[in-house]
């Protein structure tokens, strides 16, 4: 780094300037990193989606609850291993700012449908023996206090039902660690009804997932209760669009952020190589080259961008360390982290930005004449 001392003066020349600027990117930089985590949590909101279950639901909607007997005809489809019903409760504890995942299930079925969730056996099963019974989220269990035993009265948000549940065990999930499952039997003994929302399906050959789901549909399709069946990552993608086109929204404000960065660099680069005409002569009189200042200026630039990169990636990074989103978003953002792929992003967008503000400032110093360059000061 030959000329390291002459950049790290330069970066600094306008303290204040410098100051200021590296402030406004770190808190636009702060912002689209944000921005695309909170997408990237809706992408990954159901976990890491397995390749061997389907999901069944009622083809007029989401919302249109299935018949239990759905159940026994998907046993007979040949390829699947098991079926599970899951039923989306919402409600919420105490306080309705203490909103939460809630799912009914059929207990004896989760471990063998959904093997990537953690649990001791003994709590397994005493969730399991429980009609009453339920099983917590680690994360859920560190926001509100409680422990295995405790008895705890949940209020409704959709059924005319407040679940009434004693805590039998805590089950672990890189993503899903905010989330109470409950008996579906208890749901449906306490709504005296056999329907459920959805079937999950484990499949024997993940192969044959396609013929499967038209298979299981056509199985259906002349009954009164037609289903429509997804694979998981489908599925999951319904929430995000359910919640309109959100992708797309949050996109556009991160592309204006970032332009708005462009913009502000483009002003205040243009500014530091006005400043710098004479300087600028100067070296190519005493032999520095126009690539060698090119060079220089740009790595000024984006040394400039990459330290507000640092202070809004680094301070977004150490924030949603420190507290727990889940709390303040109720359990909508369960697990809220900065992913080093999100902090890849803005450190490529901060070094584009960088070249593409710092870029006609430099090559017009660049370019410029020793003889213009020392005509403005004499």
């Amino acid at each position: 780094m030959k000329f390291a001392k002459l950049i790290r003066r330069n970066l600094f020349r306008n303290k204040l300037r410098s100051f200021l600027m590296i402030v406004l990117m770190g808190a636009i930089f702060f912002l689209v990193a944000t921005l695309i985590q909170i997408l990237t949590t809706f992408e990954t909101m159901g976990g890491a989606p397995t390749s061997d279950r389907l999901v069944v639901q009622s083809a007029f909607s989401l919302a249109t609850m299935l018949p239990y007997s759905h159940e026994q005809k998907l046993r007979q489809v040949p390829g699947v291993v098991e079926v599970c019903k899951s039923q989306w409760l919402g409600g919420y504890y105490k306080e309705r700012r203490n909103t939460f995942a809630i799912l009914s299930l059929d207990a004896e079925k989760f471990k063998t449908v959904f093997p990537e969730f953690t649990i001791s056996d003994d709590e397994n099963a005493a969730f399991i023996r429980d009609r009453q019974g339920a099983i917590v989220g680690d994360d859920l269990m560190k926001r509100f206090g409680w422990k295995i035993g405790d008895r705890i009265t949940l209020h409704r948000e959709i059924f005319p039902f407040d679940p009434e549940v004693t805590i039998r065990g805590v089950v672990h999930h890189t993503v899903m660690g905010s989330v109470l499952y409950l008996h579906q039997d208890y749901f449906n003994e306490a709504l005296k009804w056999n329907r459920v929302g959805t079937f999950w399906v484990k499949v024997k050959d993940p192969n044959q997932m396609a013929a499967l789901s038209q298979q299981i549909d056509a199985a259906f399709k002349n009954s009164e209760d037609p289903t429509e069946t997804f694979t998981e990552k489908e599925f999951n993608r319904q929430f995000v669009n359910m919640m309109g086109n959100i992708k797309v929204f949050f996109g556009a404000i991160s592309f204006c952020s970032i332009f708005m960065i462009v913009l502000l660099a483009a002003i205040t680069m243009s500014m530091a190589a006005r400043e710098r005409v004479t300087e600028v002569a100067v070296l190519k009189a005493i032999g520095f080259g126009r690539g060698l200042i090119l060079g220089l200026m740009l790595t000024e630039f984006v040394v400039t961008t990459l330290m507000g990169f640092v202070v809004g990636v680094g301070g977004a990074a150490l924030l949603y360390r420190s507290i727990d989103i889940a709390k303040w978003t109720m359990g909508f953002l369960p697990n809220f982290r900065l992913y080093p792929s999100t902090a890849l992003i803005c450190g490529v967008a901060a070094i584009a930005v960088g070249l593409l503000a710092g870029g006609l400032p430099s090559m017009k110093s660049a370019n410029l004449s020793v003889v213009d360059g020392l005509r403005k000061v004499v």
